[in-house]
Parts: C-alpha cells; structure tokens; sequence
C-alpha cells in the first residue's frame, strides 16, 4: 500500500511538471493552504514564485480569478530564460464563512494557462490571532551606520515576517536606535548618527520585503526612538572601547 501511494505521489508530481512545462511555466508551488482564517479579519494573500525555463523571455498576458473573491497582482510582468518571477494572489473572506479553494488562471503570452490556488476556511466570529512579538539587535562599531545588506541574520528575521504580512492587515514595527558619548567626526552630532542607524533600519526592512514581493502597505512604523546615551566621554575610548560599546545598536521589535 505504501508503495502503491508513493507511486501515485510520483505520478501526480510528474503530471504537475508535464503541465507546468507545456505552459513555460515552473512554479515552485501551485497550491497555498491558509488552514482556518477568520471571515473579518481581511484580505489574505500569498506570494507564488515561478521560473521561466525556456531559452525566451516569459511575458505574463493576464491573471484573471474564477470568482470575484480573488485577484492578483503579476509583480514581474516579464521574465528572462532562467530568471524567477512573482505573483501576488489574494482572496477575500469577508461574507464567505466556509472552506474555500479559490482559483486564478495565470495566462504568458504564447503559451497554455496555468492554475494557482488558495485553500483555507474561512470562520465567522474570530478575530486573527496575534502573534508573538519578534525583536532584531544589531551592534554597531564606532561611526557604523547602517546594517550590511548582506547581513545573514537580519533577512531571516526579516523574512520570518512576510507570512504575518499574507495573514494580518497590520503589523506594527517599532524601531530603536542608539549612538553613544563618543563624539562623532562623521556625522554633524551624534543625534544625526542615531537617527541615520534608524533610517537605514527602516530602509532595509522595506527594500527586503518589497524584493519579496510582500505587501509592504501592512508595515506599520511606529514613530523611531532614537537615542544617546552611555557614560560621558572621557578621552578613553581607544584603551576602553567596551566601556561605551553597549550603546551602539539599533533594535528592531514587531508586534
């Protein structure tokens, strides 16, 4: 029986692929299950990638959904042979308290239609759960300013975040920045300084998620809060550098 389920298994997934690639198209899935959302909780979406595995440039036409209870927006309208492309689907639960699997037929230009869809139910007289609030700190050295775009732990955290944008209408963030006594030759003030680490936070988050294809719309920043603090200067940094270190840092916390 075992055997006779992973064949099956083997067979739907070859199917899938024969499919995608008549079409031109290689999703990396099809299919998006949002488990049990509640009805008034707004608008849910997922962001579905795709690669173009042909040897010409992928032109997506139209993204036409199967009911007026889902639209789409084609994030990258072309794609060049062997470049990934995004598409954002959304389904709408308001008035539609029951399971759904709600379709989207995605059309390129030259080639056979491909289905998306979002499974999920809907439930009346819930409220979305919040979830649990996150928090990033990054240090800073003397004059630091922004965080490395590069910076492996501050994109995953940031990354953690795009589910929460697909399944809640808002999600605050709230930004800590903090320079310490040493005076700054680089920057006017170190007033100048803290704020320039804020700004580059606020920065960064937002050019992840909009490279995500996420809605960057249900960011909500909270006004920065911006500091200088730590002991008074004292000619002594270069012999005791750990002594104003722990006031370098910009935090990160969403709720």
């Amino acid at each position: 029986m075992k055997l006779y389920c992973l064949l099956l298994t083997l067979l739907f997934q070859a199917l899938r692929l024969a499919a995608q690639e008549k079409s031109g198209i290689l999703f990396r899935e099809s299919s998006f299950d949002f488990g049990e959302i509640p009805e008034d909780g707004g608008k849910v979406y997922h962001v579905f990638s795709f690669e173009n595995p042909g040897n010409d440039t992928l032109w997506l036409e139209s993204a036409k959904g199967h009911c007026h209870c889902t639209a789409a927006s084609i994030l990258t309208p072309f794609v060049l042979p062997g470049k990934t492309g995004k598409i954002r689907v959304e389904y709408d639960p308001k008035g539609r308290p029951w399971d759904f699997d709600a379709g989207l037929d995605l059309k390129a230009k030259g080639r056979e239609k491909t289905i998306l869809k979002l499974k999920g139910k809907a439930v009346s007289g819930r409220k979305m759960p919040r979830f649990a609030p996150a928090e990033f700190t990054q240090k800073f050295d003397f004059n630091e300013k922004s965080i490395e775009t590069g910076e492996k732990e501050f994109r995953k955290f940031v990354e953690s975040l795009l589910p929460l944008l697909e399944r809640h209408g808002d999600v605050k963030v709230k930004i800590e920045s903090s320079a310490s006594q040493v005076p700054t030759k680089s920057y006017a003030s170190n007033e100048e300084l803290t704020k320039v680490r804020a700004a580059s936070a606020r920065s960064e988050i937002l050019r992840i998620v909009k490279e995500s294809g996420a809605r960057e719309d249900r960011l909500q920043f909270l006004p920065d809060d911006t500091k200088v603090q730590g002991p008074e200067f004292e000619k002594d940094y270069l012999k005791n550098p750990g002594k104003y270190a722990p006031f370098q840092y910009v935090k990160v916390r969403v709720f």
